[in-house]
């Protein structure tokens, strides 16, 4: 059965409703426009954020790195220095102990030079030969170790390796000469070991 009313009449309430509903989509669509903006301008900046971030990581690195590196250099220069130290307080300890040693050979060195001047007759030609041959070896072996003699006779008194034992008076030789040599003295490697005992000139009636 058909609808003989015909087609229904808008009222002004529908047309209201419409274009309130038109409305309605058009604000829709510019928020959904602008978050869309918003997104695409985050995936913009995003990418120079994370570069500086990463210049910031290798700055720091770098900084790290240099203040390692100068740790270590330090160290290094710390454990030289230990090592070198160490190396010279043993040569130290080895010196004064070989000069020890040495001092205490000294005494034997003087009797058998004693020897050698004591003996006489041809009896005792062996003997002195055999004392002069060792004596010449101790003094070798120990010369090649660092050991000189101090015989001073004829040359300048020097109170720093020379100890007056005795005054001379004599014109022979200008004043303060070494005369005579009582017991020589020794140094080993340039340190003094003991100084050389003489007798030293002064002016006849002085």
């Amino acid at each position: 059965m058909s609808d003989a009313r015909g087609p229904r009449k808008q009222s002004p309430d529908d047309s209201k409703k419409k274009a309130d509903h038109a409305a309605d989509d058009d604000e829709v669509e510019i928020i959904e426009g602008a978050e869309e903006a918003d997104e695409t301008e985050g995936l913009e900046v995003e990418p120079e954020e994370r570069i500086h971030a990463l210049d910031e990581e290798v700055e720091e690195l770098a900084d790290d790195k240099a203040i390692l590196l100068d740790s270590l250099q330090r160290l290094k220069a710390d454990f030289d220095n230990y090592r070198k130290r160490m190396l010279r307080e043993q040569a130290r300890i080895l010196e004064t102990a070989e000069a020890d040693m040495i001092k205490k050979l000294l005494p034997v060195m003087d009797n058998l030079e004693r020897a050698l001047e004591s003996s006489g007759g041809e009896e005792s030609d062996g003997l002195k030969q055999g004392v002069a041959r060792v004596l010449e070896l101790m003094m070798d072996t120990l010369g090649r170790e660092g050991l000189e003699t101090i015989d001073p006779g004829g040359e300048p008194f020097d109170p720093e390796h020379h100890e007056a034992m005795m005054v001379v008076e004599t014109d022979d030789c200008p004043e303060g000469t070494v005369v005579d040599v009582v017991q020589k003295g020794y140094r080993f490697n340039g340190v003094l070991l003991r100084p050389a005992m003489v007798r030293v000139s002064c002016p006849a009636g002085g």
